[in-house]
């Protein structure tokens, strides 16, 4: 089965290039650009992982975070944060293990396999 992918990223070019990256290593992907809808499609449970700027207009990656994992608590949705914010709220989801991995901006795309690879594996 293919995993199902969310990139929420209000940057057109990031959210085109990370899910033609994906697309092509076999996920399907579906994008939000910005935090409000990140949350309402994270929230339906379809997603293996979602891949979140911390930075997006309505609601903030740490925001999209917060509430993502109180509606998936008895199975919680992998993330992979990416930014180049490590601000004390960045840095305390971190530190909490909200987050599965950290990337930070520009992204590695090598890198960013590995880890998209790792996670969706031990979903």
């Amino acid at each position: 089965m293919t995993a199902r992918v969310l990139v929420a990223d209000d940057d057109p070019a990031s959210a085109e290039l990370l899910t033609y990256f994906l697309e092509s290593r076999g996920y399907s992907v579906v994008t939000a650009p910005d935090g409000n809808q990140a949350v309402e499609m994270g929230a339906t449970g379809e997603f293996q992982l979602v891949i979140l700027d911390m930075h997006m207009p309505q609601y903030d990656g740490v925001e999209v975070l917060e509430l993502l994992r109180k509606r998936h608590l008895l199975h919680p949705i992998k993330v992979i944060a990416v930014t180049g914010d490590l601000s004390d709220s960045v840095r305390r989801a971190l530190d909490a293990g909200h987050i599965d991995a950290f990337l930070s901006k520009p992204v590695d795309l090598d890198l960013l396999g590995e880890e998209v690879d790792r996670i969706t594996r031990s979903a």
